[in-house]
This record gives structure tokens, sequence and C-alpha cells, in this order.
């Protein structure tokens, strides 16, 4: 609880501190001349504005709510015209985004689909040229060199006389 009273008075001081300087602001800003008729202007506007605004009122209240109706109606349309523009166009990127979605869904697919019977075809290649290989190396191991003993590679026997 002590530290909500600590928090309370600083902010006390901060809102003193700020009026104080707003006040300090304002007068001296008030010493220029050209400041002064600037204020002096714009309070006056103000004023008469106000008193017009009230004079209207007073004289024609229900012309006065009968237009604030209006403008409030109008803006009203617009808005809902807004708002229904911002949900077609929301849908429409929508159903545009998830049809692309989809189609590189189906593309992916394909994709996939091809590369998978590439990668079979490969592997029936690789096979076939295995097969083949063996083969080749089963025909050499049946071959045998005239006038010397049956060779096999990785079985030569060498010869002592041959330097």
């Amino acid at each position: 609880m002590q530290t909500t009273t600590v928090n309370e008075e600083k902010n006390s001081k901060l809102m003193k501190g700020i009026v104080v300087g707003a006040i300090v602001g304002g007068a001296v800003a008030m010493l220029d001349s050209t400041t002064r008729q600037k204020v002096k202007r714009a309070t006056s506007n103000a004023v008469d504005s106000s008193k017009g605004l009230y004079t209207n009122v007073k004289e024609n209240p229900s012309e006065f709510k009968n237009d604030w109706m209006d403008r409030i109606q109008s803006a009203s349309e617009v808005l809902k015209e807004a708002v229904n523009d911002a949900q077609t166009l929301y849908e429409k990127v929508n159903d545009e985004v998830v049809d692309q979605v989809n189609q590189v869904k189906e593309d992916s697919s394909e994709v996939i689909s091809s590369a998978k019977e590439a990668g079979e075809g490969l592997q029936e290649i690789g096979s076939k040229v295995k097969e083949a290989g063996q083969e080749v190396t089963d025909t050499d191991e049946q071959t045998t060199v005239p006038g010397s003993e049956s060779r096999t590679p990785g079985n030569v026997t060498a010869n002592p006389n041959v330097k």
C-alpha cells in the first residue's frame, strides 16, 4: 500500500508540473504582440461561431436536429457502403488466394507423383545395369585363356619366370 501512495504522490507532482509549465508557457507566449492578436482573433471567432450555433439551435431546434440527423444518416450510409465494399474485396481476394493455394497443392501433388515415377524408373534402370554388370562378370569368370590355367579376375597367378 505504501508504493501506491508513493506513485500517487509522483503522479500528483507530475500533474502540478505540467499545469505550471503550461501556464508559464502561455504567459511567455502572450508577451509577443503577434501571438496576442492571433489568440484574440481565434477566441473571437470561436465565440461568434458558438453564438451563431446557439442562435440557430434556439430559433429552429427541429431544423437543426433534422440537419444533424440527415448528416448522421448520410455518413452511416457511406460507412455501410465502405464496409460492404471491404467485405466484397475480402471475399474476392480470399477466393482467389484459396483457388491459387488449391492449384499449388494440385501442382505439387503432380510433381511428387512424377518424381516418384521417375525414381521407380531409375531403380529399374539401376537394377538392369546391375544385372548387365553381373552377366559381364559371370561371362568373364567362365572364359579361359588358351595355354594357361583358368583365370578369374582377382585370382591371377604370377609366373615366376616373367620379369
